[in-house]
């Protein structure tokens, strides 16, 4: 393999001339950044400067992580798999714009803590391949990062939900192929396109497609609808019988009004025709895992996965100046079953950021979970739960996507 990449490389160099290209780091200092805002545009926009070519734009976000459940009865709370933990998280940020308009972003997590399994984890949490025709329209390729909800904790059911449920990460990691375009400078909407692959064997697992527009007087709302396969490789843990594939269809839809001060969002999604667990019940701390709210039949899926979740967020160091230490607050909730009488289980999350300085910040999340529950007869018909989570971050440089 090694010998291969040489000689490709070898037969790349002599195809025609190499330019040297001229590269230079950058570590910038900016007085009006804040590590407790958003910054991500993602597929509406460019995340670095494309103008500066071939600068490397470096950030880093070193962040201490405590989380702990507790849980009514306490054995939901003693079968997970790390009932607290404490641990150290590193997200080093690259990007660059290069020549013949293409970008590049990566984002490598350096993750240690105390759940058994490893000392230390190394992941690519973003590594994404941008080329655009002009400032309109481009394709994205790789591990993609988006951000679409107003949610901070519960949307993009559409897009499966490997980002759904997990504390200090807001923007959704997706492995796609994506076309985007947007008409947001004529007061249009933005779109996208994408095909996502499956890995070992490979094989096409998703399509999907979205729309997003904002309106002048701060409305805005996206749709996705997407078309996604099941393999018999994924399903045997739920469903032992499972055989061959299986498509599905997911939706999702949201209306929200944002402001400079604040944004209070309606987000509902679902499956149609889909078998297997529930959305939104993967999660690390996600009491209704242990029930295994599985759908059997295709046509309960409408009923059983139909998931509203709503909610607001405030910048309170933008309405009152003498609370700019406060930078954020919100809270959301969210129910699963909200159609059907097996179960119902009442997600709400509660948050803030608060700024020690512009580049220390201390963010708090507390996650009641509420379920009602008739259908396992194993566990009791109401349980209770929370999760208190507590991240203390430091920000050098300036990455252009941040996860908090």
């Amino acid at each position: 393999m090694n010998r291969l990449l040489i000689l490709v490389i070898f037969l790349l160099a002599g195809m025609g001339q190499v330019r040297a290209q001229q590269i230079k780091f950058e570590i910038g200092k900016d007085s009006v950044f804040n590590a407790a805002d958003d910054y991500a545009q993602t597929s509406e926009g460019f995340d670095v400067d494309i103008t500066k070519k071939n600068v490397v734009n470096l950030g880093m976000q070193i962040a201490q992580d405590i989380a702990v459940a507790n849980s009514n009865p306490d054995e939901m709370a003693s079968a997970l798999a790390n009932k607290s933990y404490y641990r150290q998280r590193v997200d080093l940020n690259l990007s660059s714009a290069l020549p013949e308009r293409t970008n590049v972003y990566s984002i490598i997590t350096f993750l240690n803590d105390n759940s058994g399994s490893s000392t230390a984890i190394v992941t690519i949490s973003n590594l994404e391949l941008e080329h655009f025709f002009n400032n309109n329209f481009k394709f994205r390729l790789g591990r993609l990062a988006n951000t679409v909800s107003e949610s901070q904790f519960f949307g993009r059911i559409a897009l499966e939900e490997t980002s759904a449920h997990v504390f200090g990460r807001r923007l959704f990691v997706n492995d796609a192929l994506e076309f985007d375009g947007s008409f947001k400078k004529k007061g249009g909407p933005s779109f996208f396109i994408g095909l996502k692959p499956q890995f070992k064997p490979f094989n096409l697992k998703a399509v999907y497609g979205g729309i997003h527009q904002s309106l002048k007087n701060g409305l805005q709302f996206h749709g996705i609808f997407s078309v996604n396969r099941q393999f018999r490789v994924d399903m045997t843990k739920y469903l032992p019988d499972f055989s061959g594939t299986n498509a599905y269809f997911s939706y999702e839809a949201e209306m929200a009004y944002k402001r400079p001060y604040g944004s209070v969002f309606l987000n509902v999604g679902g499956n149609l025709g889909f078998v297997g667990l529930i959305p939104h019940a993967s999660g690390k701390f996600d009491y209704i895992s242990q029930l295994s709210p599985v759908v059997t039949n295709k046509g309960d899926s409408f009923k059983e996965t139909f998931t509203p979740s709503g909610g607001f967020r405030l910048f309170p160091s933008k309405i009152f100046p003498s609370l700019k230490f406060l930078a954020q607050a919100g809270l959301e909730a969210e129910v699963q079953g909200a159609l059907t009488d097996r179960f119902t289980s009442l997600n709400v999350c509660a948050y803030f950021k608060v700024n020690l300085t512009n580049r220390m910040v201390l963010t708090y999340y507390c996650t009641p979970q509420f379920i009602w529950q008739n259908f396992n007869t194993d566990y009791p018909s109401y349980i209770g739960g929370v999760v208190n989570y507590l991240r203390l971050s430091v920000t050098v440089g300036k990455p252009t996507r941040m996860f908090l």
